[in-house]
């Protein structure tokens, strides 16, 4: 049900990509070219703005759509049993047993420090959190008070076990292998901050290039069609060009997309204006 990753999309539990033909192992992974600034508030200059924009992050990159807007966890795909138990953990009870480079070989590797094989975790876009951008993260997790209880760890169901055997999407370590070499188009130096931002917020359910999944999402060439305003509109209420009710992506929107500055809802649009209206 590829519908879950896009709900699970980002926190402790959730990826949100099929997978495709693996890049060869000869090929060198290419980091990405950061702007100067990616997410605002990126320059904290204290404790208190470090703190804010750790926050900041657990927002926009959908962490809390998994995890919740108190981070203890839910099962996020309660309501289709067949596929499991999608158990996305309790930040609060964890994250003190959790050093900084545990939290490093998890949100940039998919490696957790138990060793488990690893899904539903978008590793494949948060590989390229700076250090800056990672500290900050872990800093605001830091605050959190133990609340709650523990989720068990994930069941595969049936529905689960399917689609891994068809190859629809891979583990997180797979998944963060092809997105390292797989880029989204350079359009250049004046839109390389949207292309940044889009890297970590978008390709999860759009795919390494924005090129979409077959049956799942569409090629982000779609904006095209879109004026500014409309993806403006798109991106603050989840309202699409033709139809009120986008389901799943407005839900992304409400929870995660919505809480982007303008800044950087701006740095989006242009970006995937841009790539849209490329030659081709």
């Amino acid at each position: 049900m590829r519908k879950l990753a896009i709900i699970l999309a980002a926190a402790a539990l959730a990826a949100c990509g099929k997978s495709e033909p693996e890049a060869t192992q000869a090929e060198p992974a290419v980091a990405p070219t950061p702007a100067a600034v990616v997410f605002d508030g990126s320059d904290y200059a204290d404790d208190a703005g470090k703190i804010a924009y750790g926050k900041h992050l657990t927002e926009v990159l959908h962490c809390n759509a998994c995890h919740g807007s108190d981070m203890q966890g839910r099962n996020v795909s309660a309501d289709d049993p067949e596929y499991g138990d999608m158990n996305a953990p309790n930040i609060t009870l964890l994250q003190a047993s959790y050093t900084d480079d545990d939290f490093d070989q998890l949100l940039r590797h998919g490696k957790p420090k138990d060793g488990r094989e690893f899904w539903f975790m978008p590793v494949e876009s948060y590989q390229f959190l700076s250090d800056s951008d990672l500290s900050a993260l872990i800093a605001y997790l830091r605050t959190l008070k133990p609340q709650g209880k523990q989720l068990p760890p994930i069941r595969k169901g049936k529905g689960f076990n399917e689609e891994v055997a068809k190859g629809l999407f891979k583990n997180a370590q797979a998944q963060t292998q092809r997105y390292a070499v797989e880029a989204p188009e350079d359009m250049g130096a004046e839109h390389e901050r949207g292309r940044a931002i889009v890297r970590m917020t978008c390709t999860g359910c759009h795919n390494s290039k924005l090129q979409g999944y077959e049956g799942f999402t569409p090629n982000l060439d779609i904006a095209g069609g879109f004026t500014p305003a409309e993806l403006e509109t798109l991106l603050t209420t989840g309202k699409g060009k033709s139809k009120p009710d986008l389901g799943l992506m407005k839900t992304i929107v409400l929870e995660s997309l919505s809480k982007m500055t303008p800044g950087e809802r701006q740095a989006v649009i242009g970006y995937v204006k841009a790539r849209a209206e490329r030659p081709q």
